[in-house]
């Protein structure tokens, strides 16, 4: 629930019009959402006056998803956000394949105790099950709408690749998508059912006597393995990624890492920043402490 108190400049507006123009709710956020203007429920097409008073009851959206006890590995956390440190060998989402302990069963878990409800975990993002990192998850319907209608966001990664990459920075930009069930994504025109994907490279350190080079990756679009398939499409797939590189019995998963977050706060509308470092594994593969 939020509640406003109508400031005099917008004196005569629709309440749809000060609620999406000036407090950054969307046409989706609203769509579930009770409006209420000085104790009476309101149609969204409704004149306020200044110093109305103005509530935004959000339906709660329920969810089958068990509530199970897990480590969270909270790096943030505000009234609207819950940023989690995900390890790797964790599914993030419930599937066909895996129904018992995912890390939506931990969110679940953690703001049932938080709140006493049982709400749906809201990812913002999601990460392969072998890749570690940053996982964000919005505590309401309005934070969730924010993010992906309204908010800037920047998300970076880091992985450790094979070879030696010359370049120091430079862009990918290569369409991918999946031809009929195969799980793993390709190289496949626009006009052939590709997906239009986008990839900034960084070097950040190169290791010659390892033949691996560590990497900074950030994503303009968010298509499926886009990272695995774009480095490997350039020569140098992620050290351990059995499905986009080679087998390596000793590397147990994709040494790829969502390290860093930029996003707009929702309430003050200024950039914020999370990050976090590399994984032991990872540290351990190029030898930095």
């Amino acid at each position: 629930m939020k509640k406003f108190i109508i400031e005099p400049e917008y004196n005569n507006f629709k309440v749809s019009d000060y609620l999406k123009e000036v407090k950054g709710y969307s046409s989706r956020g609203l769509r579930n959402a009770e409006i209420y203007l000085n104790g009476k429920k309101v149609r969204l097409d409704k004149k306020i006056k200044k110093l109305n008073r103005l509530v935004v009851v959000e339906q709660e959206k329920g969810t089958n998803i068990q509530p199970i006890p897990m480590d969270l590995k909270i790096v943030f956390e505000d009234k609207n956000l819950l940023i989690i440190n995900k390890d790797a060998n964790v599914v993030v989402h419930p599937t066909l394949k895996k129904t018992d302990i995912t890390l939506a069963n931990g969110v679940v878990d953690y703001l049932f105790k938080a709140t006493g409800k049982i709400q749906v975990p809201r990812f913002y993002n999601r990460l392969d099950m072998n890749t570690s990192g940053l996982i964000v998850v919005a505590k309401n319907a309005f934070a969730q709408a924010f993010l992906q209608e309204k908010a800037e966001i920047r998300k970076f990664y880091l992985a450790i690749c094979e070879g030696i990459i010359e370049k120091d920075e430079f862009f990918i930009e290569r369409p991918i998508g999946r031809v009929g069930d195969n799980i793993k994504r390709e190289e496949l025109s626009v006009e052939n059912g590709g997906q239009e994907a986008k990839t900034k490279v960084k070097v950040i350190e190169r290791f010659p006597e390892k033949n691996l080079t560590l990497v900074e990756l950030e994503l303009f679009t968010g298509r499926t393995h886009q990272i695995r398939v774009h480095l490997s499409l350039e020569g140098h797939p992620i050290l351990g990624d059995h499905l986009y590189g080679k087998e390596n019995p000793d590397i147990k998963r994709q040494l790829l890492h969502s390290y860093k977050f930029i996003y707009t706060d929702i309430d003050t509308h200024e950039q914020k920043i999370i990050e976090i470092g590399l994984p032991d594994d990872m540290k351990n593969i190029i030898g930095v402490k």
